[in-house]
């Protein structure tokens, strides 16, 4: 066997062991959320607001409670999106909710937002819309379900 051929199996093992990993680390994180089937398309052009990081909107008409999604870094094509069903609530009455920037003029069934944090309108449990949706203030100890997000030219996907 070369040593060209061990490296590629050893980059192949390890690929194969981070894939596993990463698949089970996030799977049914929050499995108590019904399973819904999302493809929310995002035009960047009509949706330029998500073109800055921190950045985010809420699609309230899709997903569970609504789909959060966040501008993390554009130039890097980094973008998170999450259910607004609070993980804390098991019987799907907690949304959580973003600061609706002022005055500003927006497509129905949508909430755009400056925040980096949304907070549940029942227990109160505050989640760190930039990193992860990590639970950082409050009862709740799971994050945010996250959902897939498929960057194009001037677009975003979110699928699950």
């Amino acid at each position: 066997m070369t040593q060209l051929t061990k490296y590629i199996q050893s980059i192949s093992s390890r690929l194969i062991i981070a894939a596993l990993l990463l698949g089970s680390c996030a799977k049914d994180q929050n499995s108590f959320l019904p399973p819904v089937k999302i493809n929310l398309m995002i035009s960047l052009v009509n949706y330029n607001f998500l073109t800055i990081p921190g950045n985010s909107i809420v699609f309230q008409s899709h997903g569970v409670k609504g789909i959060i999604v966040v501008c993390i870094n554009p130039d890097l094509t980094q973008y998170s999106a999450y259910d607004a069903c609070c993980p804390n609530e098991k019987d799907y009455s907690g949304i959580v909710t973003v600061q609706p920037v002022k005055n500003l003029v927006t497509p129905p069934y949508t909430v755009f937002a400056s925040d980096f944090f949304g907070i549940c309108n029942v227990c109160g449990s505050k989640f760190n819309l930039m990193g992860g949706g990590q639970p950082v203030k409050g009862p709740a100890t799971h994050y945010l379900q996250q959902y897939n997000v498929v960057t194009g030219f001037e677009s975003l996907t979110v699928i699950h």
